[in-house]
């Protein structure tokens, strides 16, 4: 492990190095105020490297030296150009000095997902059990966008100068909605030594003209100790990322007390009449759930739909089978999307009590109320991908490889319960079977 470690901190080193190869041959004076651009095909040509593995500098230690002494730094500015900048980049993480406040929950840790997934495990896990709730003094969070994105256009301020921004590919850890806020989360292993300001300025801008508040949440968690930190910022002019100001933070320590566990959910009966139509091709259970949440914003037909959560035909009628099929949403007038008596329920659920809601709902459909019953009624039973597979086909006319993207989806929904309840494991290969 040392071996590897002391590998890794070496091509950093020789990345950084090669930042003064790239401002000696395009002969950038560093001391001066102006603001240089490059584009990516210029640093892979000139170093011979990847250009995103040139540009990550996620604490102000791994920005190279040649930037760092003239207080430069990088931003993303398209899809393939930079932007180095002078002034403040980087951000250091409040010195909180309260003792952490213990935070009681039901749900066990999922286990298994540890060995291959990393922040967002932790922060799923945050809503479900109450975590989030507490520190935000929000209710009825929806996970509503995760993973790598483009920016719209916009513009800001750095030293007076202006940067403008056009479909720059960003990574958002997180962003969770009610009915008036937009929480966007930064999430990290370890509390950093320093955080890029571009981490949680860049989503910020994404979501400024929706008419909700924004937020922009700093998440660490400290693995030994399970020390669950979280520091709150804001923008303040917004067009001026150096004007980040800390609001306030907390850390906070999980202890599980009496668990939940799946005989909770043990005796659920399967509906009949699913059955027929068998389980719709959306994967994501957390956007079945927030189709229910965008019906009761208004946005209540498929075009609407559509365009907002960037689905195309296919999908949002997926999605808008999947809510139908688990009693959330009707159609109405042939065309317009609206939310039935269980819908409106859910949304209005906290955290904890939706993930029992929802776990109940999913365990209606046949093939999944049958694996659940399986595995729960015998602790060392296994599921295989391959006998998901088998059920899909013994129970209905699919065939081809639609019962593998099938598949695909029941394991998804399984991972879904894996993350909000912990009650059973799932693994890599697709295996299901209960917590141990």
């Amino acid at each position: 492990m040392a071996i590897q470690t002391t590998d890794i901190k070496a091509k950093r080193k020789r990345l950084t190095e090669k930042w003064e190869d790239i401002v000696i041959h395009l002969n950038f004076d560093l001391n001066r105020d102006d603001i240089y651009y490059i584009k990516a095909n210029q640093i892979k040509e000139i170093t011979k490297q990847e250009p995103r593995l040139m540009a990550k500098m996620d604490t102000l230690e791994s920005v190279p030296f040649i930037l760092r002494k003239t207080e430069r730094f990088l931003l993303p500015v398209s899809r393939n150009e930079y932007a180095i900048a002078k002034g403040k980049g980087y951000h250091i993480p409040e010195n909180v000095q309260n003792k952490p406040i213990t935070h009681f929950s039901h749900l066990p840790f999922p286990k298994s997902a540890l060995r291959t997934e990393s922040e967002s495990v932790f922060l799923d896990y945050a809503n479900p059990c109450g975590l989030l709730e507490k520190f935000t003094k929000q209710s009825g969070l929806v996970l509503t966008m995760r993973n790598r994105t483009t920016t719209p256009i916009f513009s800001f301020f750095v030293n007076d100068k202006t940067i403008v921004v056009s479909h720059a590919q960003i990574e958002i850890d997180a962003c969770y909605e009610n009915m008036n806020q937009i929480i966007i989360f930064e999430a990290k292993i370890g509390i950093p030594s320093s955080f890029s300001i571009r981490q949680l300025y860049y989503p910020f801008r994404m979501y400024l003209e929706q008419n909700k508040k924004i937020r922009s949440i700093l998440f660490c968690l400290e693995p030994k100790e399970k020390i669950y930190s979280f520091w709150e910022y804001e923008f303040r002019p917004y067009d001026r990322p150096e004007s980040i100001k800390f609001l306030n933070a907390t850390h906070y320590k999980i202890l599980i007390s009496k668990t939940i566990s799946a005989n909770n959910f043990k005796g659920i009966p399967e509906d009949n009449n699913l059955r027929k139509v068998g389980i719709p091709q959306a994967d994501n259970v957390n956007k079945i759930i927030e189709f229910s949440v965008r019906v009761l914003e208004g946005y209540d037909n498929a075009e609407s739909i559509k365009t907002l959560l960037g689905f195309v035909n296919r999908q949002s009628s997926y999605y808008r089978q999947a809510a139908e099929m688990l009693g959330l949403v009707e159609t109405t007038d042939g065309y317009r999307y609206k939310l039935t008596d269980k819908g409106e329920e859910l949304v209005k659920l906290s955290g904890q009590a939706r993930s029992s809601f929802v776990c109940k709902l999913l365990l209606k459909f046949p093939i999944i109320n049958e694996i659940f019953l399986e595995i729960s009624s015998d602790r060392n039973r296994a599921v295989t991908r391959r006998e998901i597979g088998d059920l899909i086909i013994k129970n209905s006319n699919i065939s081809g490889s639609t019962v593998s993207r099938r598949s695909r989806t029941i394991i998804s929904w399984f991972r879904w319960i894996r993350n909000n309840l912990g009650i059973i494991d799932v693994y890599d290969n697709g295996t299901i079977k209960l917590a141990s």
